[in-house]
């Protein structure tokens, strides 16, 4: 026959391990990240397109869209080795006159969603105008309800 031990009431031990669940549920359930993406290519297609849409705006108008689009913790890698902080990338975003993408391969992890894309661009960058063709990788992070540009590699032109 088995006897409990004495100690913690058995009632007791049990609200605890209850009143534990729900608390761990409730915390899972308030600090939930979970992206909405069911489809990566779309998805990473759409936000590529609203970046380079945003680089398509006047300048007051980008520069208060990219502040919302950017994280954080946002660099850009220019295909001449440019290193670019979130800050400065404000103050230097280049001007895209046109460009389509194709190519896109997007995966994704949790939170995070990166985008491998070829891009036919017209734009100018630190006063340079320029035309190419060239393979890009953007990633984002979706936080607080959104998903932000958190880095963008830009590589060297594809000859034609």
């Amino acid at each position: 026959m088995h006897q409990r031990s004495p100690g913690t009431p058995w009632g007791v031990r049990v609200a605890g391990l209850a009143l534990f669940a729900v608390v761990a549920i409730a915390l899972g359930a308030c600090s939930s990240t979970a992206a909405p993406t069911t489809d990566p290519n779309a998805q990473g297609t759409a936000l590529v397109n609203q970046f380079f849409t945003i680089l398509q705006q006047p300048d007051a108008a980008k520069t208060d869209q990219l502040k919302a689009f950017l994280a954080p913790e946002f660099q850009v890698v220019r295909a001449n080795g440019d290193q670019v902080t979130r800050d400065a990338y404000l103050t230097s975003a280049p001007k895209v006159a046109t460009y389509t993408i194709d190519s896109v391969q997007a995966t994704q992890g949790g939170d995070v969603l990166v985008v491998s894309y070829k891009i036919n661009t017209s734009e100018t960058v630190n006063g340079v105008q320029q035309t190419t063709t060239a393979p890009r990788l953007s990633v984002f992070r979706y936080v607080d309800g959104a998903w932000k540009l958190a880095s963008h590699s830009n590589f060297g032109a594809i000859t034609q």
